[in-house]
């Protein structure tokens, strides 16, 4: 049984949907204990993206908001968090927090916002599946770390297991990052039969370049243990990658594997690597693209690239070559369409040159905004209301989708609006789309700077007023 670590929301992307937002990275793991199970909720914020004041007593930080839900939606867990720094420039701040659970399927909501300025938050929810048994051999979901340390058992929320954990950011290892580290926990494997082992499997997730990586570690037989595995990535060139956990028994029976997605950035492996590639490229059809139209059609695959491959990209429009830009479009289009990846490119970049038109800003090609961003990655929506003159909100807009294959959901829907008032200006607010923004306070924030006659339901959704439409709109 498979089953892929959760990500819940990692903003840090060539594209960001969330304009003025911090940059974060929060994740959700599933971990057993003896009498019960428990999820950890691990928040990573950057912080060159948060509002710093030297001279005063909070300096910088975020608020965060954690609220586990079971399926009656009922809150079964949860609290607000406050992590604050001193000392400007802002550094780089991280979390951890565990809640208890029971056997069952959960809704993790959690919200984010910049200390010093409330205004930029994010919030996002993802379901989430505790299941353990309890008389089985299992395994927990996979983190990877920045660091492993062996220390002493503190209180500090980095501790675990007799080991100091800090995480990874985006599940992205620098050129600097050159030991992939990992820890996760196996449970009941005194049950099984034999010398009991984990397989490691690294291998890249488009494509069959490089060939996959495979170590084995024996492991202990009990209840609870901790594995840590700690492999020299560098030599692992540029990519997106599938690390693979498996558990087997002595005689060599699969009794269950995790999965968890990174991506590699190294540069000193790939100008080595490039040299061996440049054969494929020569009858490509991306040797006809004109050198200065690469960095163009490099953004312009960002919305349906995988998140992963989106900081490959941004590696190589800081300072990749024109061979390995031109190798990145050869593999993934030729991955997407084989022998018919030209027909394919030149389709796509057809449609994404139109969008550009239709939506460029003063800050960046069309294809770079909310609108241009979801509409590349979802096609054009069934529906669109546009509202430009309601006098207590900002323009915005609401898209429709009857179907949407992408999540197997009917009836989506995505609100955007345009708080600057800037042309082409429109941000997405909030949206019904598994895996997309989901802002339980938009309509608060939409109608932030409308006086509310009459009193809100709660602080996310604002009092009935005549020249309050959104909700309205949105729901029917």
């Amino acid at each position: 049984m498979k089953h892929i670590s959760l990500i819940v929301v990692c903003t840090m992307l060539i594209w960001n949907s969330l304009h003025g937002t911090p940059d974060v990275c929060m994740e959700v793991y599933r971990f057993n204990a003896t009498t019960s199970a428990y999820i950890e909720v691990s928040i990573y914020v950057v912080g060159s993206s948060l509002q710093c004041a030297a001279g005063n007593d909070i300096e910088y930080g975020v608020e965060y908001v954690v609220l586990v839900k079971d399926e009656a939606d009922k809150v079964v867990a949860g609290n607000k968090y406050k992590l604050s720094r001193e000392g400007c420039p802002a550094r780089d701040i991280f979390d951890v927090k565990r809640f208890t659970l029971e056997e069952g399927k959960y809704t993790v909501e959690i919200e984010a916002s910049d200390l010093r300025d409330t205004s930029s938050h994010i919030a996002v929810s993802q379901e989430v599946d505790v299941v353990f048994g309890k008389s089985s051999a299992s395994v927990s979901d996979i983190q990877l770390l920045a660091a492993i340390k062996n220390q002493p058992e503190e209180t500090s929320p980095m501790h675990k297991s007799g080991l100091y954990l800090e995480p990874l950011a985006f599940r992205l290892y620098y050129p600097a990052l050159n030991q992939l580290s990992v820890y996760l926990e196996t449970y009941h494997t005194d049950l099984l039969e034999g010398q009991a082992y984990l397989q490691y499997t690294i291998k890249p997730i488009n494509g069959e370049i490089p060939p996959p990586i495979i170590t084995y570690k024996k492991i202990k037989k009990e209840p609870v243990a901790a594995n840590v595995l700690q492999l020299d990535i560098s030599t692992l060139i540029t990519g997106a990658y599938l690390l693979e956990a498996s558990l087997f028994d002595g005689n060599k029976q699969l009794k269950e594997t995790k999965q968890v997605a990174f991506t590699r950035l190294n540069p000193t492996g790939d100008s080595i690597f490039m040299e061996t590639a440049a054969l494929q490229l020569e009858t490509s059809f991306v040797n006809t693209i004109p050198e200065d139209s690469l960095d163009y059609d490099l953004k312009a695959i960002a919305p349906i690239v995988s998140s992963l491959d989106v900081e490959v990209m941004n590696a190589l429009l800081k300072k990749g070559s024109v061979k390995s830009k031109r190798y990145f479009l050869h593999k993934y289009w030729t991955t997407m369409a084989g022998k018919h990846a030209a027909v394919a490119f030149y389709g796509y970049m057809k449609v994404a040159r139109t969008v550009d038109e239709m939506f460029r800003s003063g800050f960046g090609y069309g294809f770079e905004t909310d609108r241009g961003h979801v509409f590349l990655k979802y096609g054009n929506p069934n529906d669109v209301i546009t509202v430009e003159d309601e006098p207590s909100a900002p323009p915005y807009e609401i898209w429709f989708y009857n179907t949407f294959p992408a999540t197997h959901q009917t009836n989506v829907r995505f609100l955007f609006y345009n708080p600057s008032l800037t042309k082409n200006g429109h941000e997405l607010l909030h949206s019904t789309a598994t895996g997309e923004v989901n802002n339980a306070r938009w309509e608060t924030e939409l109608y932030r700077d409308a006086t509310q006659e009459t009193p809100g339901v709660n602080e996310r959704v604002m009092g009935d007023n005549v020249h309050r439409n959104a909700r309205t709109y949105f729901q029917n």
